[in-house]
């Protein structure tokens, strides 16, 4: 409770008290000194009484007190109860004539004194008699308790006759006093009432001032113990403490005496000369450090870093914490604050941020995760690549970017090798934030600290998507391409099969019928000897004719069928219209061609590779798209040759396009490659399919 007192110092408080006590003393007085002149007149008597039992009480308290002594020099073996005893005695017997003086008139009280005289004189020779005895070493223990009971019986003869005499003198003083009870019962009152306020008030001021002082006692201990802490820990640390001036140069008036070793002066240098601090801020931070401290009056506390000249010239950082200490009534004091050399912390700082900047800048992913998995950091290109941010990475299990079906390899083929071996080094899958997978080639180096234990997993992550979707697409073409040289072998050798058909079943037919012709004419010659019948070999001459006319078409026909003689006799135009109307009248489905500008420049070769492209799209129509209607359209810029055909079909699917079975669509692409052009594919469903095919005008075969 009294912490909750106000902070009033302690002379404060003594003067309060001692106030209060002289006020109560000076009303106690002056009440006193009313009630006493009021009733001088009247109790006179009662005075003399007063004056009577008083000096019986003086007489008591004498007896006790030479009754003490005598005890204490008896235990202790002092010598001194002679020399007091005499005095006791001297002072005894004044009173004793006093007593005799102040009862002249009363004959029993009298009486009683003589009796009482007699009593003493026992009693002071009974105690000389056992000091004599104790000095003189006579005084056994059993005789000690034999002279100590009958002094007792004395000393209690001795108490009940001056008890008998106050006894007396009170009954007479009720009686005198009777006229006076209500003056005197409140003066009695004032005074016991006001003695004891005074008594209680002085107690509790004194307690008060002994808690106070004993509180002030225990702070000043831990003051000192702490003060030695705090200059231990100074010592020890590069943390200057200081108090100084509220404004101006804001020069010190206390600084830790380690200052010496952090900024070269000593700490009586800061004392003598307040414009130190000041003079020695680096020109470019001393304005914005003073125009701070100027508004300490505003904040009452700033932290700034700034740079100040060291006695050996050289300019280091140092963090200022300061604060502002004001008096109770709220006016600026003095600043106290901590001073420290940062510089090498800035220099920390700065290489870490540079080391930071440069991770940050990688294009690959560099992903810092503890030994649980957890991500730790997470730079720029991490978060390109997996299009998570560092705020919503860090924190996570590193499991979160990678395939549920992944978790386990994550811990025994990644997590787990690291740990072992210190460094790994793995290809893993990735899902970044849209859900897409991504291939990495992942570098793990195991962190540890200064004391090299391990603190955490670094790990360097470059993309192979592209590389491994490219070996894919290359695996796959070259399955591709066995299996197109299988179905071109194939080809071949069905159109060779054909072909030796066509020559065996229509040349063959047409070269027997004619030697057959032939021979029955030669034999018509041979055996007529000259008479025979002319109309008849004729006739026979003419049917041999037609068989040879219809041969040499069939000839025709299968050498269109191999190459058609209009591509190389009248050029690509007239190929592409003329394979337009072979389409329609073979299949009967619309075919319509549109060539822009009539002649275009291209060579055999590009001639030949879009003419074969456009037989081989025309018969995917007939086979696959269920069309009933084909758009050709051929076109020349200024760079390259563009042939596009558009059905109105089923549309061809991604799947169809990328089919195991997609030879013809395999080499169309060889043959634009081997071109140098583009060739694109785009099919829609319901809608149709279109194929666009682009070869430059000056093309050059790396082939």
């Amino acid at each position: 409770m009294l912490e909750r007192l106000p902070n009033i110092s302690l002379e404060k408080k003594i003067a309060g008290v001692l106030v209060v006590v002289i006020i109560l003393l000076l009303g106690m007085g002056y009440v006193s000194y009313r009630s006493t002149d009021d009733l001088i007149n009247r109790e006179v008597r009662v005075a003399q009484t007063h004056h009577v039992r008083e000096t019986i009480e003086r007489l008591l308290y004498q007896m006790e007190d030479i009754e003490d002594k005598q005890r204490l020099d008896l235990f202790s073996g002092d010598n001194q109860f002679l020399q007091s005893s005499r005095e006791a005695t001297h002072s005894i017997d004044q009173v004793i004539r006093r007593l005799t003086t102040l009862t002249s008139e009363d004959q029993t009280q009298q009486q009683h004194i003589l009796v009482l005289r007699r009593l003493i004189d026992l009693r002071m020779t009974q105690l000389k008699n056992t000091i004599d005895l104790r000095n003189a070493g006579r005084l056994r223990p059993d005789q000690q308790h034999v002279q100590l009971h009958a002094g007792k019986d004395t000393m209690d003869q001795i108490l009940l006759l001056l008890h008998t005499m106050g006894e007396q003198e009170q009954s007479q003083l009720i009686t005198w006093s009777r006229q006076a009870d209500g003056a005197a019962s409140f003066t009695h009152a004032f005074i016991i009432g006001g003695t004891l306020g005074t008594v209680v008030l002085a107690l509790a001021g004194g307690w008060i001032i002994f808690y106070d002082l004993s509180k002030r006692r225990q702070a000043e201990q831990a003051a000192m113990i702490g003060h030695a802490r705090q200059a231990l820990i100074l010592r020890s640390l590069p943390i200057v403490m200081y108090s100084a001036k509220r404004s101006g140069d804001y020069g010190a008036f206390w600084v830790s005496e380690n200052i010496e070793m952090v900024a070269g002066f000593p700490a009586q240098s800061f004392l003598d000369d307040s414009s130190l601090w000041a003079s020695r801020l680096h020109p470019d931070d001393r304005d914005k450090t003073l125009m701070k401290f100027n508004r300490l009056s505003e904040t009452d506390a700033l932290s700034t870093e700034y740079r100040w000249q060291r006695h050996d010239g050289e300019y280091r950082w140092f963090r200022d914490q300061a604060m502002l200490i004001r008096q109770p009534d709220g006016a600026p004091q003095e600043l106290i604050g901590l001073w420290t050399d940062v510089t090498g912390e800035r220099h920390a700082n700065e290489l870490i941020r540079r080391q930071a900047n440069i991770i940050e800048q990688i294009q690959e992913s560099v992903i810092t995760v503890d030994l649980n998995g957890y991500v730790m950091s997470w730079n720029n290109g991490a978060k390109q690549l997996l299009g998570y941010t560092a705020q919503e990475a860090i924190g996570k299990h590193i499991s979160f970017v990678y395939p549920e079906e992944d978790h386990e390899f994550l811990e025994q083929h990644v997590m787990a090798p690291v740990k072992a071996k210190g460094t790994h080094h793995v290809e893993i899958r990735r899902r970044t934030k849209s859900g897409a997978l991504r291939f990495a080639q992942l570098s793990l180096t195991l962190l540890r600290n200064d004391s090299g234990d391990p603190i955490g997993i670094v790990g360097y992550s470059m993309d192979i998507t592209d590389r491994k979707r490219g070996e894919e697409a290359l695996l796959k073409s070259r399955n591709q391409l066995a299996a197109l040289a299988v179905r071109l072998e194939s080809v071949r050798e069905e159109e060779r099969g054909r072909i030796a058909l066509e020559v065996h079943d229509v040349l063959g037919q047409a070269l027997t019928g004619l030697k057959l012709d032939i021979s029955w004419v030669y034999k018509q010659l041979v055996e007529s000897h000259g008479s025979f019948e002319p109309s008849s070999v004729l006739a026979r001459l003419a049917m041999s004719l037609k068989l040879v006319d219809a041969t040499i078409q069939s000839v025709r026909e299968i050498a269109t069928t191999l190459r058609p003689s209009v591509l190389d006799q009248l050029g690509l135009e007239a190929a592409i219209e003329w394979q337009a109307q072979e389409f329609r009248h073979r299949t009967g489905i619309t075919c319509a061609s549109s060539i822009s500008p009539d002649h275009i420049h291209v060579d055999a070769q590009q001639s030949t590779a879009l003419f074969r492209i456009l037989q081989e799209v025309l018969t995917n129509v007939v086979r696959h798209a269920h069309a009933t209607e084909v758009d050709i359209r051929l076109e020349e810029t200024r760079e390259h040759v563009m042939m596009q055909i558009r059905d109105n079909g089923k549309g061809i699917t991604t799947v169809e396009q990328s089919g195991p079975q997609a030879f013809g669509l395999l080499g169309m692409r060889l043959r634009t490659q081997q071109q140098g052009g583009t060739f694109d594919i785009q099919g829609t469903s319901g809608k149709g399919t279109t194929v666009t095919v682009k070869i430059p005008l000056v093309h050059t075969n790396n082939d």
